[in-house]
């Protein structure tokens, strides 16, 4: 019996402790979501085939690449190219650095060496939310997307990416910011597209 008293002690105490968890991370925050307008955006790329929990090995490749040719800083963002319900395994992502506050001697070396995209500006919807630790990257699209899906679906609006901005490499991030194009052609997003045909 008092084994038992002490496994629900304990249970209890994990379970309070997973509230303060959840709370600290934002999980009971309310997103708001706006509209506004996003890009132009030259980025310079790396792309990921696969599950997202996959993507830090992507990511840790993609900064051998732009540290290869002189930069120590990248400005990251990533975009995602299919929905939810799409397989795991054929997921497609690109991930990528602004290019804007480069020198005209690291974009000429970036451009020579790694692709590049230009995001043309767009009107999106947005909604921000609170970077804590490596688990907000899980947690936060659980709570934006639904939201974003609620806009889409009372406007009547479709989408064609999800764009996530994370911030500087060396700097401080305390957010993440996520946006969703509204009446922008898939056709937009086909150059990014075609780099996964030879994968």
């Amino acid at each position: 019996m008092k084994l038992f008293k002490k496994i629900v002690i304990l249970i209890g105490i994990l379970g309070v402790l997973g509230i303060f968890f959840y709370a600290y991370m934002g999980g009971f925050q309310d997103v708001e979501v706006k509209e506004t307008n996003f890009g132009s955006v030259e980025i310079f790329l790396y792309t990921h085939k696969g599950p997202y929990q996959n993507l830090n090995e992507s990511w840790e490749k993609f900064q051998k690449e732009w540290e290869s040719v002189g930069l120590t800083e990248c400005h990251s963002m990533a975009l995602y190219l299919d929905g939810p319900d799409t397989a795991p395994e054929k997921l497609r992502s690109v991930l990528g650095c602004r290019m804007d506050g480069l020198s005209d001697t690291e974009i000429k070396m970036v451009k020579s060496k790694m692709k590049t995209f230009l995001i043309p500006e767009m009107k999106c919807i947005t909604a921000t939310f609170p970077f804590k630790n490596v688990f907000s990257y899980f947690l936060a699209p659980t709570k934006v997307y639904p939201k974003f899906q609620e806009t889409l679906t009372k406007q009547s609006s479709i989408t064609s990416v999800a764009i996530e901005v994370y911030g500087g490499s060396s700097q401080f991030v305390d957010h993440i910011d996520f946006y969703m194009p509204v009446g922008v052609k898939r056709e937009v997003f086909s150059p990014l597209e075609l780099l996964f045909q030879t994968q």
